[in-house]
């Protein structure tokens, strides 16, 4: 436990010393340019899926949207291509860039500039500047199967819980931050998690957005509640072109995906959005969208520091303070 809480401190000076001083050393300096010469070309966009989405293709929406983005912008055109977090990695590496990259937290991105934009995202700042938009959003629901539990209002306390958790998803850190308790917690990956679920012997299921649309389209019968203290699952987009023409484009596109009519029609995927409503039918997924989570992670948050978060998750939704302790630490 002392090597634990050791590793997790090195952990968190790591983090706070990244964003504060190594964290600059990815960001491209230079303002966007505008007054930019009329530009006909191609602005390519990188889509890295980092966490489920809700139903359909993050990427088909980019391009959907870049479509009505061309129509009043004559000559700019979009390229959006899937993109893996070890594949942005290697190409990074290679010095290879697109204009823009989409990606969620967990995905290490550099090369990116300052984003002067009307709508912002705390965690897409670091200190006081915008370097990344979150463009669409995912939530945590507590699911539970009424033939097995009878009464959610108002729980504090879980004896049996399975957890849909993905590579660096945060279930558990949102659990433990909306003041819910577990004592028997079972880890798996989200469709496994989701396959043990239906099977119907499981009375509570920690799970996202996904697993709502999911069981719906399956017609299970399921009670939800919308978990909504703390959220990690955004959609973020960077800069990071190193073309002052291209950039100024690549923001002008930006400011459109996060206009209201872009972000209304997030309910095309299942998604949500920071800034505006998007209409639901269901009473869960409404309660979501309403939500204004008040704790969020970093949108360059380092990956060893989310798994490391992952474990210490565990501790805290079993009660430990000092856990809950080190999990508000690195939280914005």
């Amino acid at each position: 436990m002392k090597i634990l809480r050791l590793i997790f401190g090195c952990l968190i000076i790591f983090s706070i010393t990244f964003t504060a001083f190594v964290g600059k050393n990815k960001i491209v300096n230079g303002g966007m340019d505008t007054t930019p010469t009329p530009y006909k070309g191609v602005i390519s966009i990188w889509q890295v899926d980092s966490f489920e989405g809700g139903v359909g293709s993050r990427k088909q929406f980019l391009l959907k949207i870049a479509r009505w983005y061309e129509k009043n912008n004559d000559g700019v055109l979009f390229m959006v291509t899937n993109q893996t977090e070890e594949g942005v990695k290697e190409s990074i590496k290679n010095g290879e860039l697109p204009d823009i990259i989409s990606f969620g937290t967990g995905v290490d991105v550099s090369g990116f500039s300052q984003i002067n934009i009307d709508r912002v995202s705390k965690g897409g700042k670091i200190g006081e500047e915008c370097f990344a938009v979150a463009w669409c959003r995912g939530g945590y629901f507590l699911i539970y199967n009424p033939n097995i539990v009878s009464n959610v209002d108002n729980i504090k306390e879980i004896e049996n819980l399975l957890v849909s958790q993905g590579q660096f998803t945060q279930p558990l850190t949102a659990l433990t931050m909306q003041g819910i308790v577990a004592k028997n917690i079972e880890v798996k990956k989200p469709m496994d998690a989701y396959v043990k679920f239906v099977e119907g012997k499981t009375p509570f299921f920690l799970a996202t957005q996904r697993d709502i649309f999911r069981l719906k389209n399956r017609g299970y019968e399921f009670g939800a509640v919308a978990i909504t203290e703390f959220n990690d699952l955004y959609q973020y987009a960077v800069i990071t072109s190193t073309d002052q023409t291209k950039r100024f484009y690549a923001q002008s596109f930006l400011q459109f995906l996060l206009e209201d009519k872009a972000q209304q029609s997030l309910s095309s995927i299942g998604m949500f959005s920071d800034f505006t409503k998007v209409d639901y039918q269901d009473d869960c997924l409404l309660a979501m969208q309403s939500a204004k989570p008040n704790y969020t992670l970093s949108a360059f948050t380092d990956a060893k520091i989310l798994h490391e978060l992952q474990s210490v998750s565990i501790q805290a939704v079993c009660g430990e303070k000092d856990a809950l302790n080190k999990i508000k630490k690195l939280l914005v």
